[in-house]
C-alpha cells in the first residue's frame, strides 16, 4: 500500500470526481452560457465523491455531497423551466 492510498480504486474515483467538479467550475467561469452542462458535470463529480464517502463512512462528506448533488439538481430543474 502506498502512502497516499492510490493503489485503492476508490482513491482514483475520488480524484476523478474532484477533477470533474473542478472542470465544471472552470466551465462555469469560462463559459457561463454553458451552465447546464456544468450542472450535470458537477453533479456527476458529486456522485463519484458520494460513493467514496459512503465506502469510508465519512458522514461529513456524505452530507456535503448530498447537498452538492441537490443544489445541482435544483439548478438543472430551474434551467429547464426557463
Amino acid at each position: 500500500m502506498d502512502k497516499w492510498g492510490l493503489d485503492a480504486p476508490e482513491q482514483w474515483l475520488s480524484l476523478l470526481g474532484s477533477l470533474i467538479i473542478l472542470c465544471a467550475y472552470f466551465l462555469t467561469v469560462a463559459r457561463p452560457e454553458r451552465k447546464i452542462l456544468s450542472f450535470y458535470m458537477s453533479m456527476l463529480g458529486g456522485v463519484a465523491l458520494l460513493a467514496v464517502a459512503v465506502i469510508y463512512h465519512n458522514a461529513g462528506l456524505i452530507f456535503l455531497e448530498i447537498s452538492w448533488i441537490s443544489i445541482n439538481a435544483w439548478g438543472i430543474w430551474r434551467s429547464a423551466r426557463s
